[in-house]
Order: structure tokens, then C-alpha cells, then sequence
């Protein structure tokens, strides 16, 4: 997405309203990242996936794992992340999400929100060597604390 079009949908004031939690931190991440999507991350590291597990391979990996311990905390609160959806708008800075009185929408939106510019800030150190890398023994060990 050129940021001629990215500037075009913020002044058009576009609001992601996307079916499923899934599409809606992807969405999030390609307005962040503009060249990346969920599918960048996904098995990714030894965190970024399902069944994650071992050592935190990179700063990437590191954002998954906070991913993963943020939907940990909204699990522990009632929530359920994997099919919580939510409301959020792109500023020319980054993502926010709506304001909602729903105690899960905010919590779920936020840890994707938190994420995708987790990426963002950290894109460069992406590395091609970590796709694909959970089989790997360095994904075998325990899960590192939250």
C-alpha cells in the first residue's frame, strides 16, 4: 500500500470493521507495516504461530511472544481472543482502537494494536531464516515467562 493511499483512506476516515479476529490483526499489521501480513509472521520463530514454545529467536519473535502473553491475560479475564472482534481506525501515525465499553473488545484489540506496532518497530530486524523455524530444537525447551 503506498502511503499516497494509506493518507487517501485516513482522510476518507475508514474504520477496519473486518469479519474475525484473524482478518482484523492482519489488517492491522499491513496498515502498520505496509508491505507485511499475517501470513509474514505466521510460524515465525519459535513464537509466532500456534504451540509455541522455546527460546525467543529475535525481536520479531519477541513480539509474539508478548502477543501471546497479552491474549494469555485476556483468557484469564473471560475473554476469547480467537473470536473477539473489534473496532479500530488508522491515524498517519499508527492504529487505535475504538474506544468500547466491552471489557474484551478493548483487551483484544489493544494486544493486536500493541503487536502490529511491535512489528512496525522492529521490521527491520525480519529475517527469512526464522520462517518456517518451530520444528527446529530451539523451539523445543520451555516457554519463556511472561
Amino acid at each position: 500500500m503506498t502511503n499516497r493511499l494509506f493518507f487517501g483512506l485516513l482522510l476518507a476516515g475508514v474504520v477496519a470493521i473486518v469479519a474475525g479476529t484473524t482478518a482484523q490483526f492482519d489488517e492491522m499489521i499491513r496498515l502498520t507495516t505496509f508491505s507485511y501480513s499475517l501470513a509474514n509472521f505466521t510460524n515465525y520463530g519459535c513464537h509466532c504461530g500456534p504451540n509455541t514454545q522455546g527460546m525467543v529467536l529475535d525481536p520479531i519473535d519477541r513480539c509474539c511472544h508478548e502477543h501471546d502473553c497479552c491474549y494469555n491475560e485476556a483468557i484469564m479475564r473471560g475473554c476469547n481472543p480467537i473470536t473477539q472482534t473489534y473496532r479500530f481506525y488508522a491515524t498517519e501515525e499508527k492504529i487505535k482502537c475504538i474506544k468500547s465499553r466491552n471489557r474484551c473488545e478493548k483487551l483484544v484489540c489493544e494486544c493486536d494494536e500493541e503487536t502490529a506496532d511491535c512489528f512496525r518497530k522492529r521490521i527491520e530486524n525480519y529475517n527469512l531464516h526464522f520462517l518456517n523455524f518451530t520444528a527446529t530444537p530451539a523451539c523445543r525447551g520451555p516457554r519463556p515467562f511472561c
